[in-house]
């Protein structure tokens, strides 16, 4: 009997042998396992996509999954909402979509990832920010296009009309333009506060050329589309060629000259209006008055009150009468009046004109051998004038002004300044200037806006037009007070912001600028005096240095910053992103030298994927603009998470096997005692 439970034993164990092999493939549950293979889950929290006012789209990179065949995933959001649990299987993407936020609210959200087997582990993301957005409605803004006026061979009026502000209290207005009706030009814009017509000149047209114009309407209001309304149309006429040259001065004395000009053509024009220019530089300074010519032929001008022995410089200069007609002028031309005592005055332009008040503004240029000279203006509503300003004691020569009251509207007034010293009185030459109405045209010079290095925006806004329809507003501006440039004439039909480019202006620079209207019957309105400084040239210049240190989730960015430009200190960081969009930025660094080499260290980043990313430096007294270093890239570390190791015969099978074998050896002992 004995024999035949060894004989059972023995086939038992075998079979065991057999079996446990097999019952070491066999699945059973992970949390079971005493020993747990090593890596760990990770996740990475990415950017936020599709944000609207209430919704957006959380995004996330799993990692790692470690050891585990799944890997539960979702988000969490700093309102103390969660997002429902998605299980993965391997590393990717995934995505969550949440709705119910606030419009233009902030929030915080990180990617996490868990699991419950083997003990259970967790990860979590760094925390990423979003914006819900504002709503804003589309603009109930009511636009359309009128006819052209004033079209001319190289220059026309573009005319709409605002029929609806919305609910705005002001809109920007403009106009599309091109010789198609996909436009691709645009004027300035003006800003507007009520429904109305309103007009832009364009010019620097083609001759014979058929253009196409649109009117175009929004609010200040970040996300409002602009309005637009019906196309309209005109064509420009034949070329029209207006040319004016310089003659030579006559009749030179110690105090007058005559100067000479000649119109050579009047193009297509009818008429044309004649004037000079002058003063003591190449700046001018001083006007004549327009003489209209019908014809071509000469024009004369005798200037009055010259300083003795003093060098002035002229031109003529010429503009069709008709609207949108460019100016043209001669070259410069230069005379020395005879005689030169030490003492010299000019006379500048009048300035805060208004219906009973001027401000008279004179030039002392030299006071000769004096220690103190006397000056004050003559002024009168003939060439001579019967009226004085109070007298001023000046030690050194300069600008010297004084303000009358008093005075008669809509007259012209004549003026001089005139200097007394060691009993001498020295005239500057004479002025002339109109006082306004009773229901006077008024202008105010408004701060210049789109400052660069090279051009500016002047800007006016024209307060009244007083009893006239329409005026022509320009500017004078120039290096000095005394300006000695003036741009195009715009059209004005309403009260309004005007403005006007001007280009090729020195960097660095300060220039003084003035805005005027002029009426139909050629009565000019001044606004105040007002000055501005173009941005200095910058010579800063940064280079992306190779990226180091890279690893799975981090490296370090480098930078060189070639040149600092003109600025004592600058402000270097990086842009980085999974695309060449960047995204991402790193902390400012301040930089006081050229020839540096920077870096930061970034982190947060997925394994085995490509990142780009440039150096940036931003110098203040540039005016404010960064500018950037060549785009470069590198590649993370990593492959992607670890494989578990082959699996072995799991413990429970041996814990089976020895159970058998004591169930045996017990039936053993026992029927050996039995015998």
């Amino acid at each position: 009997m004995l024999h035949r439970f060894a004989g059972l034993i023995c086939v038992f164990m075998l079979v065991a042998l057999a079996v446990a092999p097999a019952l070491a493939q066999m699945p059973g549950p992970v949390n079971e396992t005493r020993d747990m293979p090593e890596g760990t889950i990770a996740v990475a929290t990415e950017g936020a996509t599709s944000i609207t006012e209430s919704s957006a789209t959380l995004n996330g990179y799993l990692e790692s999954v470690g050891p585990y065949s799944t890997v539960s995933v979702w988000f969490e959001i700093s309102n103390g909402q969660s997002t429902s649990r998605q299980v993965m299987s391997s590393p990717g993407v995934f995505s969550a979509h949440v709705a119910g936020l606030s419009m233009g609210t902030a929030y915080q959200f990180r990617a996490m990832a868990a699991t419950n087997l083997m003990g259970g582990q967790k990860a979590e993301g760094a925390f990423v920010d979003f914006t819900t957005r504002h709503a804003v409605p589309q603009a109930p803004i009511a636009v359309s296009t009128s006819s052209a006026s004033d079209v001319t061979s190289n220059s026309a009026m573009l005319r709409g009309y605002v029929s609806g502000m919305g609910p705005y209290n002001s809109i920007n207005v403009s106009f599309q333009w091109g010789t198609s009706t996909r436009y691709g030009s645009d004027t300035e814009q003006q800003v507007i506060y009520g429904p109305g017509p309103f007009s832009i000149q364009v010019s620097g047209l083609s001759p014979n050329t058929s253009y196409y114009f649109r009117a175009a309407a929004r609010p200040e209001v970040v996300g409002v589309s602009t309005v637009y309304g019906n196309a309209g149309s005109f064509n420009t006429s034949g070329a029209a060629v207006i040319a004016v040259s310089t003659g030579a001065e006559m009749g030179v004395t110690n105090t007058s000259a005559t100067l000479a000009g000649y119109l050579e053509s009047l193009g297509s024009y009818r008429n044309a209006s004649a004037w000079f220019e002058w003063g003591p530089t190449a700046a001018y300074g001083q006007t004549t008055s327009l003489q209209t010519m019908y014809s071509p032929g000469t024009f004369n001008y005798t200037l009055q009150g010259l300083n003795p022995g003093a060098t002035y410089h002229f031109r003529a200069l010429a503009v069709p009468t008709a609207a949108g007609g460019m100016t043209v002028h001669g070259f410069d031309s230069v005379f020395t009046t005879t005689y030169s005592p030490g003492l010299k005055v000019n006379t500048g332009v009048a300035s805060s004109v208004a219906a009973q008040s001027a401000t008279f503004n004179g030039f002392l240029t030299s006071m000769g051998s004096s220690n103190a000279v006397n000056a004050w203006f003559e002024y009168g509503a003939d060439t001579t004038f019967g009226n004085s300003t109070p007298q001023q004691t000046m030690g050194t020569p300069g600008n010297f002004s004084y303000n009358v009251g008093r005075l008669q509207p809509g007259l012209t007034y004549y003026y001089r300044a005139a200097a007394f010293s060691n009993g001498q009185n020295i005239y500057g030459q004479y002025s002339t200037f109109q006082t306004t109405s009773a229901s006077p045209v008024s202008i105010s010079t408004n701060p210049a806006g789109n400052i660069s290095a090279t051009a500016a925006t002047l800007n006016a806004y024209v307060n009244s037009l007083g009893s006239v329809r329409s005026v022509q507003v320009m500017f004078n501006f120039g290096q000095t007070p005394q300006y000695g440039n003036v741009t195009s004439p715009t059209t004005v039909t309403y009260p309004g912001t005007v403005s006007f480019q001007i280009t090729g202006l020195t960097p660095g620079a300060d220039y003084y600028y003035q805005a005027v209207a002029q009426t139909p019957d050629n009565l000019q309105v001044y606004g105040a005096g007002n000055v501005f400084s173009t941005v200095s040239n910058s010579g800063l210049s940064v280079a992306t240095s190779p990226a180091s240190a890279i690893a799975s989730s981090s490296a370090i960015l480098s930078g060189f910053l070639q040149d600092t430009g003109n600025s004592i200190s600058v402000q270097a960081w990086f842009e980085y992103g999974a695309t060449a969009d960047m995204g991402n930025s790193t902390e400012m660094q301040t930089l006081n030298d050229a020839s540096t080499y920077y870096s930061s260290v970034i982190t947060g980043l997925a394994p085995a994927r490509t990142y780009y990313y440039r150096a940036v430096a931003l110098n203040p007294t540039g005016g404010g603009r960064s500018v950037n270093g060549s785009i470069s890239s590198f590649v993370t570390g990593g492959s992607g998470p670890t494989p578990p190791p082959a699996p072995g015969v799991p413990t429970f099978v041996w814990m089976i096997m020895g159970g058998f074998a004591m169930v045996i050896l017990i039936l053993i002992i026992l029927l050996a005692s039995r015998r």
